[in-house]
Parts: structure tokens; sequence; C-alpha cells
């Protein structure tokens, strides 16, 4: 059954040439791993506009020409953001052109700048590649969000573009600056042309552009290389992981699919429930750093009102049925600071012959002075531009984009605001590199849920590399898995429970007693091995990695892995071919299989029925193939021969295209059997087919992993411990880790010390090691290990991994007795923080 989603409202060497010379990773690097020592690639131009780079450690050639001679051939050398650096200029297309190749030592960096003395016909991009390594995968972003993909480049356009091989040797190619008029293009003949959007026809004389070129061993490397180059061209300073409220504190959200997303409890207000929300978890000593007002917060359409969903702002200002007293009057009473969504201006705005526009958003400085000035004297931290893929996009020329986004980032760090960018497209990642207050982005689709996770990692890798931190949306606090990711992120952690539904046990294992979020230094991304396998279209389980340093031979990581493919059933029946009633067929939704999928139509009473054969009287195990593109679960009677009716769940899949599997054991008769699906008070999802398996099988995703220490970047011995479960094991240097996953299994990697000892942190947090907990940390042969407090905050319990019992001395604050067990090894000991906040500790094997 379709329903809403807003988504869808949607050197010189001879003659005339000079050779460059630029450092490249030399060997493979695992995802996490510190990068290797680069080693040398070398570039040539000729007198005949031929230029040629090569990366002689990964015998790779790239290669193209300016399209006609090239003159004045002169190389200098310099510094700047990026390093030292050699540069080749030249000219060409008989001196209307100036050409440059800078290479970068150190930073694995080529860039190519193309510059037009005079205005001419926007044609023959330069760098326009003619040959360049034909590695086997590829990947790019396109449309909302980023959205990754594979193997294609479709829609990609302004996207960076990442070639890379089995090995996971890779190089990144995008634009390194322009990149709202940026456009890179496939021609039939495979030359890859990087250049300008080509509905512009025209560039004026001293336009100048510049194209990146990243080559480095392993796929997080290039990213990293890539990423780093972008922002230090750009001299932005990168935020650090703490920076605000919404990046160093628990929050609360109000957006599309949180419990108070354009409704409240009606004897409450709006604002009611918001303060009922704060009370309650002030109740429960759960800490809130922040609220998040969505889109209902001020009044859009023609009429304007604040329930208004389909249609664009009016007035950017607090609705004044739902605020009588103001923005500022209502942040005054909630006492905490604010997060505000915008969106695009309606046609019917009065802003319109007031301020200057492109296509439905403002770009007049005017409008973004007094916006960030109304913010902050209401008290709002972060201002949240949403819809930049569609609605709030500005229009594709040479200036609007950039006066739409300078404007609104000037004008909000004036008034100290941070922005967070939402429904991005690529490009706006990429623009993210000239502002310094643009620290969050949204980075994967509405209401985040497991059909998400794979877009919410792979698009980290992109926003991480340019120095964003990902938000991956809210969900609810009772959503363990959800939760654990959006810790990993190391961007924000924001929830959306109605009252009454909060779990502050979940959140503990994210925040301290003050709301500080204990959280790893850099986001959780897939591993190498995984973007590999996923290319090859092998689609592996899942695995991402994250980590804490806190020396050079200790840095702690977190794995989480999960399936993502289910047990093949033994027998197949399509819902369009059961029996239906009430139900119909549908093809309006890809990925389906067979002729259609069955649709149900009604809330209560449709039903699909099949009739399945059984060789034996038994138990069987039926799966459900469906689609559900709601936020909430469409539940289904399950019937067998006309027996007593079992619910069974049907969970969101995120998208109508996005196909899932559940199930469950019955028991049938020989021969045939009857199994109905029966709707119970909510439309079902789309079925797909029933699948049917003599026996017990896992019903839903279900899956064998197998990751290498070192494709997490652990080079030596280390304690392998299942947060979940409460076990670990030691795996000696070069090990490897197996299991079967399903909705997901979380893994604490230690490193083992010269002590012996593999120290876990504290034993109640998800990320046990993290600054705002641990602080310092080191091995000489005795682990020394200082903890921070929360101000008041009571004993807090540490555990790991040693062969034998340690002592474990306090010089600051105090160490309760050591408790170990012999047979596992794992042991326990709780301190607590003198009156500075803290304690300090030895751990003596």
């Amino acid at each position: 059954m379709t329903g809403f989603n807003r988504r869808d409202f949607l050197r010189v060497t001879g003659v005339g040439s000079a050779a460059l010379a630029l450092p490249l990773t030399g060997g493979v690097i695992r995802a996490g791993a510190s990068d290797a020592r680069p080693a040398v690639l070398r570039a040539t131009v000729h007198a005949s506009g031929a230029w040629q780079v090569t990366a002689t450690a990964l015998g790779w050639t790239f290669g193209g020409s300016v399209g006609s001679a090239a003159t004045g051939i002169a190389t200098a050398r310099g510094a700047d953001a990026l390093g030292p650096y050699t540069e080749t200029k030249f000219t060409f297309r008989s001196g209307a052109r100036k050409g440059g190749i800078r290479v970068y030592d150190g930073a694995s960096s080529v860039v190519f700048t193309d510059t037009y003395v005079e205005a001419a016909a926007n044609s023959g991009p330069f760098p326009t590649f003619t040959r360049y390594p034909e590695l086997a995968h590829r990947l790019s972003h396109s449309d909302c969000f980023g959205r990754f993909q594979f193997n294609t480049f479709a829609g990609a356009s302004d996207s960076p573009w990442v070639f890379f091989d089995n090995a996971g040797n890779t190089f990144v190619l995008s634009a390194a600056d322009h990149f709202q008029e940026a456009q890179t293009t496939l021609a039939p003949d495979g030359s890859i042309a990087a250049g300008v959007l080509s509905s512009i026809a025209t560039l004026p004389a001293g336009y100048t552009r510049r194209t990146i070129l990243s080559p480095r061993a392993g796929v997080g490397a290039a990213h990293r290389a890539w990423g780093s180059a972008l922002t230090r061209l750009a001299g932005k300073r990168l935020p650090a992981n703490d920076t605000g409220p919404v990046l160093n504190t628990l929050g609360y959200w109000t957006d599309n699919g949180a419990d108070y997303y354009y409704t409240y409890e009606q004897p409450k207000g709006y604002t009611g429930t918001l303060l009922a929300v704060r009370d309650e978890w002030a109740s429960q000593r759960i800490p809130m750093g922040y609220m998040q007002l969505d889109s209902w917060w001020y009044p859009k359409g023609p009429d304007n009102d604040w329930n208004d969903l389909p249609d664009g702002t009016s007035r950017y200002e607090a609705d004044k049925e739902l605020f009588p007293d103001g923005l500022a009057a209502f942040q005054k009473k909630l006492g905490l600071p604010l997060v505000t969504h915008a969106r695009w201006m309606d046609k019917s705005s009065p802003y319109h012959g007031q301020y200057a526009f492109s296509d439905d958003v403002i770009t007049d400085p005017a409008f973004w002075k007094s916006v960030m000035d109304y913010l902050r004297d209401a008290g709002v931290v972060v201002y949240e531009q949403d819809w930049l893929c569609n609605k709030a996009k500005p229009a594709e020329n040479l200036t609007d984009a950039d006066t739409f986004f300078d404007n609104m980032a000037r004008h909000a760090a004036a008034d100290g605001l941070d922005l967070q960018y939402c429904m991005g497209l690529p490009r706006d990642y990429l623009q993210s590199t000239r502002y310094p207050n643009l620290t969050t982005m949204r980075v994967s689709d509405d209401r985040f849920d497991r059909p998400k996770w794979d877009m919410f990692l792979y698009d980290s890798q992109l926003a991480a590399s340019l120095g964003v931190w990902p938000w991956a949306d809210v969900f609810l606090s009772g959503e363990i898995n959800n939760l654990l990711l959006a810790n990993l992120s190391a961007g924000p952690v924001g929830v959306g429970d109605a009252l009454g539904k909060v779990n502050a046990g979940h959140l503990s294992q994210v925040v301290r007693p003050d709301g500080v979020i204990v959280k790893p230094d850099v986001p959780i991304v897939p591993t190498d091995a995984t973007y590999v396998g996923e290319a090859a279209g092998k689609l592996p389980a899942m695995v991402a990695s994250t980590h804490v340093t806190h020396a050079p031979d200790l840095t702690y990581r977190y794995v989480f892995s999960y399936a993502r493919q289910f047990v093949t059933p033994q027998q197949v029946h399509q819902a369009e071919d059961a029996t239906l009633s009430g139900a119909v067929v549908g093809t309006d939704n890809s990925g389906y299989t067979g002729r259609g999928f069955a649709d149900f139509q009604h809330d209560e009473g449709d039903y699909v029925e099949w009739t399945v054969q059984a060789p034996a009287a038994g138990t069987y195990t039926l799966q459900f193939r469906y689609a559900n593109a709601s936020f909430t679960d469409r539940p289904l009677a399950v019937t067998v021969n006309g027996g007593d009716p079992r619910t069974l769940s049907f969970p969101s899949t995120g998208w109508w295209t996005s196909w899932s599997v559940v199930g469950l054991t019955v028991t049938l008769t020989a021969g045939a059997n009857t199994v109905r699906t029966t709707t119970t008070g909510s439309s079902g999802g789309n079925i797909d087919w029933l699948g049917v398996t003599r026996g017990a099988v896992a019903t839903g995703m279900s899956q064998r992993t197998s990751f290498g220490l070192s494709d997490v970047g652990v080079t030596g011995r280390a304690y392998v411990y299942d947060y979940y479960a409460g076990t670990g094991k030691p795996v000696g240097a070069g090990g490897r880790v197996h299991a079967t996953v399903g909705d997901g299994t979380y893994w604490v990697i230690a490193p083992v010390g010269r002590s012996g000892i593999a120290f876990l942190g504290d034993a109640g947090k998800f990320v046990p090691h993290g600054a705002k907990r641990i602080p310092h940390l080191s091995d000489d042969g005795r682990v020394h290990a200082t903890v921070a407090f929360a101000a008041g905050e009571g004993p807090v319990t540490l555990h790991g991994y040693a062969p034998r019992k340690p002592t474990v001395t306090a010089t600051t604050g105090s160490a309760g007795a050591v408790t170990h067990t012999p047979s596992t090894g794992l042991f326990t000991v709780a301190v607590t923080a003198a009156a500075t906040g803290r304690a300090v500790i030895t751990l003596t094997p």
C-alpha cells in the first residue's frame, strides 16, 4: 500500500615539457588504519598539449590533451595551506585559456586549473581524461542526501567519482571549487570531462575553476586524502566532535519520524507538550542538551498555516497560534538551546518583492541578517536548512547558489550560529568545505532505522571526509541499534519519543549524567573489504568500524556488523498467484520478483492466501518478502489451515522499492496447506512472495560475517568483546573474527598492551574509551587511566581482560575491590571521582 512521504514530494624534462612529483601511498591501507608513507607519482605536460600522470607505486597512468598546443610551459615551486607544491602552468587555445597542474608533496593530490582569459563558449573542459586506470569498481553519490551508488555515475555529475580495484587501491576525482556549477561527464568513448554545467553556455573572462585527483591505496584512505585536501585548500577549520550543544549533548527532535511531528498532546498544546517532555526527562534524570523544532514551528502556504505540510514558508518566524508570546519567550521558559528547521519559500510569501530570490529561496543578505538576528535572540544555536535537493535549490548558474549559501553561512557565523544541511545534493557536501560553521549534515533519509543503515554508513564516509559530522536523523530511544549507530557516528544523537516512552537505560549507554555524549574520534564507516564485496555484487554482511586513539599503540576499535541477506527458501510462492481478497496486484514499485506484488487496499479484512504443499508433516519456516515505506510497523495476522491467527510484525523497509524478509515457524500437515495473511487494523505492506522451508531456519536477515583484525586497523594482539553478549576472547595478531549476524552484532576491540591487559573501559558505555569518559590512557607495562565524571556522578565500573587478576590503585579518587573470573579473564573494578571530578588509576598485572 503506498502512502504519503514528504521526500517523494519531491619539474621540466626536455624541450617544451615539464615533469611533476607527487607522493602516493605505497601499501594497501585498511579502513581505520593510519595512512602509510606516500610514494612518488610523476606527471608530464608536452608542447603538443598532451599531459600524463603516472602513479609508479600503483602502476597507474592518467592522461589526456588540452585539445591544442600548449605554450609558455613554466614550472615553479611554492606552498599554500595544503603544503609545498610544484606547479606547471601553460596556455592553450591560442592564448585564450590558461591551464595549470599543481602537485602537492605529502598530500597525494593533483590540482588542475582551467582559466578563461577571454569570455568563450563553455566547451573543451580541462582536464579531460582519455586515459585512466580501468579499475573494476566505481562509486558515486546522487540526488537527495547524496545517496551512495555502486558501479554507476547516473545522476552523479556533481559527485566525486571514486574508482577502486579488488585490493582497495583507489582514486577520487571531483571539482575542487565552484561546486554548485561543476559537472563531470562520461562520454561514450569512455573519456571523463571535468567541467561546468552544460546548461551554462558561456563562461566569462577570468573564470577559473579547479579539479582535484587523489590516488591512494585504500578506499577509506583515498577518501581521507581527497577530503583533507579540499578542506585545507578551502581554509576550513574543522569542527571538533563536541562543538556546541548539538554535537556535545543529547537532544530531543521533533522532525519527520518523531512522535511529535505535526502532532501534540491535545490538552497541553504544542509548546505545553514539549515542556512536559522536558519535565519528564528531568524527572527520570535524563539530561536534555537542546531541542529541535521542525517545520511545524513557522507558518506556511497562502493561509499562513503552521499545519500546512506540503507548502513553502510564508514568514520565517514562530507561528502565532503555537507561540503566542513568540519564539524567544518559549525558549526562555524551556531553558534549553534550540535547533530550528527551514524549508523553501512559498509563492505567496510576502517576502516576494521585499528580497532578492533565486527560484524558491532568498539570496538577499538583508534577509539572512534579519533571520539570524532573530534566531540568535531566541536562543537558537543551529539553523537547519532542509529540502536542498529540490524545493530549496537555487537556480543553476554561476552566481546564485554561492550567494545563497555564502550569505546564509556568513550571517549565521556573525550571530554565533552553526549550520546543518538536510536533503543535500553531492554538490552541497562539497560546498560545506567553504563554511567552518557548517558542522553537521543529514546523511540518510527521514526516520533513522534499519533500512537506512547502509545509506547512513556509506554517506557518512563522504561527509566525514569533508570535515562534516554526519547526522543519522531522529529515532526512538527504545531502538538500541539505532541508538548505537547514532553514537558511533561521532555526530549528533537525538531521539523523539512521546511522553511515557523514553528509555533512560538505553540513553545512559551514550551519555554521562550531565548529557555529554561519550563518542568515538571519527564516524563509523564501512571497511574497505565491505566496499569491494558490495561493488563486486556479493552483498556481504555489513562490517563498519570507528575508533578512539589514546597513544600510537593504543587505538580502540568499535565494529558493528549486520546481515543483508536472508536464508533462501526451498519453495517460493508468488503473491500475485495467490488468492487475493481486497488486495490487488501491483506493479508500480520496482524490486519485486515475478509479475507483481500483493497490495492491500483496506485496514481490515484484506487477505492473501496461498496453497502450499508439504512433503511431510512437521515444522516449517514461512518467510514473507515485503516492502513497507511507512515509519511504523504494519502487522498482519497469519493463519495456517484456518487455525488460530498469529500476529507477525512487518517493520518499515524505508521505501516501497526496498524489500526485506520476515517470517515465523509453523506446523504443516503432509500435502496441501493454506497460509493466509490478513490485515488487522493497518493496511499491510506490499507482499512479494511466501517462502517455505522444511525445518526451522532464520526467519529474517541472517548471514555469516568474517573480518580480519587488519581490516579494522588492528596490527597486534587484541581482545574482541561482544558488547551485547558480554563475552569475548583474545585474538592473535593477524587473526580473524567469524560470526553469524542478524540485526546487529557489536564488538569492542581492545589492544593487548605491554602489560598483557586489554582495557575495555567503562562497562556501561557503547564507546567505553571515549575522551569524555577516558581522557588519558597509556600502557608502559602498567595501564594508567584517567576517568572523567559528570558533576555529582557516582562510581563508574571499568572492566577489561587480563590473564591474571590485576591490582588497581588510585592516586586521585578511589578504586574498589577487583573482581576477576579466571575462566574468562574478565575483570571489573568500580572507581569513584575525587572532588576534581576525576579519578586517576593504575592497573598492575
